[in-house]
């Protein structure tokens, strides 16, 4: 396997059609969509009612009322116009998706080298820093300026960097508790995930449910 770039989403932020999430008691009891994995037991953990839902249908879910809310980057919130419909937007990481770009070992040895070299040079570390500029950097700017086109309502609420949550309070939404970790780091040890993976995708509170680099 070939790797030409690797990268991640956005942190989610979680949105809600209902009400503002604040703390840990507004999360209670709420249908949160999740896709699977370690959110789903984060959202469980929260107290929320995890609630697994294709991503082209929570649109409909949320007008219906089929799910109180989710966890969402600005980018999915963009391209899936749930500004439409979503009113409470709380900015605090919940969780994000991992992706890579790869071509096959054999079909890529079999290439011509200007090829290779062409692929390469808008790959790897080049294309980061494109899609940081022109597609992330740029995300929330572009719900906002949607927002204001349509006339939408947006309440944010902005987590406190000085209250940071943590696995011991009781009161703020916490990112990850140490049973979820340890589960977490058991699974992907389980699949063969090497020391190296577990630093680059092990995040409190952005745990990523990853098709794992192997040894």
């Amino acid at each position: 396997m070939q790797v030409l770039t690797l990268w991640t989403s956005h942190p989610y932020i979680l949105i809600t059609t209902k009400k503002q999430v604040k703390t840990l008691e507004d999360v209670k009891g709420l249908k949160i969509r999740v896709g699977g994995g370690p959110p789903t037991e984060q959202m469980r953990a929260l107290g929320a009612i995890p609630t697994l839902i294709p991503m082209p249908e929570t649109y409909l879910a949320l007008n219906r009322g089929v799910i109180d809310g989710m966890g969402a980057p600005w980018e999915a919130i963009n391209a899936f116009r749930l500004y439409e419909i979503v009113k409470y937007y709380t900015i605090v990481p919940v969780s994000a998706v991992y992706f890579s770009a790869v071509v096959n070992r054999d079909k890529w040895e079999s290439l011509p080298k200007d090829i290779q070299a062409a692929m390469t040079s808008v790959s790897g570390l080049e294309g980061a820093k494109f899609f940081g500029r022109n597609f992330f950097d740029t995300a929330e700017d572009g719900v906002m300026e949607r927002v204001k086109q349509g006339s939408y309502q947006m309440v944010k609420y902005v987590f406190p960097p000085e209250a940071a949550p943590s696995c011991s309070d009781s009161t703020s939404i916490p990112p990850v508790s140490p049973e979820m970790d340890t589960q977490w780091v058991t699974r992907r040890e389980a699949c063969g995930c090497n020391r190296f993976c577990m630093r680059v995708f092990r995040c409190p509170g952005l745990m990523l449910d990853t098709h794992t680099l192997r040894r």
